[in-house]
């Protein structure tokens, strides 16, 4: 008995130490976050809350919140929609599915700072692939600066994020339907159901376990994405364009402000917190009754 204890402990051990070393950097990070750190002085005092009021005073910081929330509502929402739909309509065409399949697939093995790079190159201001297409259409009236332009330049990134995750949403809920009970698909073709009627009430239904999936990881996404940012922008035009981890970035490496940047990984946790949380029971109660 004392064998197979010590067996199981051992088993156990390194998932408790992965464990106890992620806890251990939140506790660390949360108590980094009350103290006044620049730099990397040994030297640092506990200044409560001023690291949280510096940034709710910052305009600068609400940009990045209000960024963040444009990626969770125009990233996550159409990347999840678009893909279990693409996914079913592929499913009808098995045939042409294996062409297109791995055509969508193809962007999320593509390193992200290439993808940044093939977009930044579409939306160029001067030169770029979309603007030269508009005037090659004389739509010259549609032209404009695009990244350069802060009113619409996160919205372009926006694009690239989705069209580089569009396959994972499609290679998950492609999975998951592959899992739907073929009983009752074809106990719904005999009753004279469309592909419409079976897509909303069997696929949608049967596929909840992976709509949450999908739809957590998108969430969790949106709110670490850098390297699209750090790219095709660098956050700019301004701050135009940053978001929370960017903002962590700049203020603790380039800043050096450690206290204040490590204040702002934990609001990007509580963030995460309060959008899964209630996203996560929701899609529960809606879809694993």
């Amino acid at each position: 008995m004392r064998v197979r204890l010590r067996t199981l402990l051992l088993f156990l051990l390194p998932g408790f130490t992965i464990v106890g070393i992620l806890y251990y950097m939140l506790a660390w990070t949360g108590i980094v976050s009350t103290m006044d750190w620049v730099g990397m002085a040994p030297v640092w005092k506990f200044a409560g809350l001023k690291n949280y009021r510096i940034l709710f005073t910052s305009q600068r910081f609400w940009t990045n919140v209000k960024n963040n929330m444009i990626w969770l509502i125009l990233f996550v929402i159409p990347t999840g929609i678009f893909g279990m739909v693409l996914a079913y309509v592929l499913e009808l065409m098995p045939r042409i599915s294996r062409v297109l399949k791995p055509i969508f697939f193809y962007p999320l093995v593509i390193s992200p700072v290439v993808t940044g790079t093939l977009w930044a190159w579409f939306f160029e201001p001067q030169q770029g692939v979309l603007n030269v297409i508009l005037r090659y259409l004389h739509l010259d009236f549609l032209r404009t600066g695009w990244i350069a332009d802060p009113k619409i330049a996160v919205y372009c990134m926006i694009v690239a994020g989705i069209w580089q995750n569009l396959g994972f949403a499609l290679v998950l809920y492609t999975a998951a339907m592959r899992e739907v009970p073929s009983d009752h698909l074809d106990a719904a073709k005999v009753d004279g159901a469309s592909p419409g009627q079976i897509f909303f009430h069997i696929i949608v239904p049967e596929i909840g376990h992976a709509t949450i999936v999908v739809f957590s990881l998108l969430v969790l996404y949106t709110l670490k994405v850098f390297d699209l940012v750090w790219v095709m922008t660098r956050g700019g035009p301004g701050y135009a364009t940053e978001v929370l981890p960017y903002l962590m970035y700049r203020i603790t490496f380039r800043q050096l402000m450690v206290g204040v940047g490590s204040a702002v990984a934990v609001i990007i946790l509580l963030i995460s917190i309060v959008v899964l949380v209630p996203l996560s029971k929701w899609m529960m109660a809606r879809w694993m009754e």
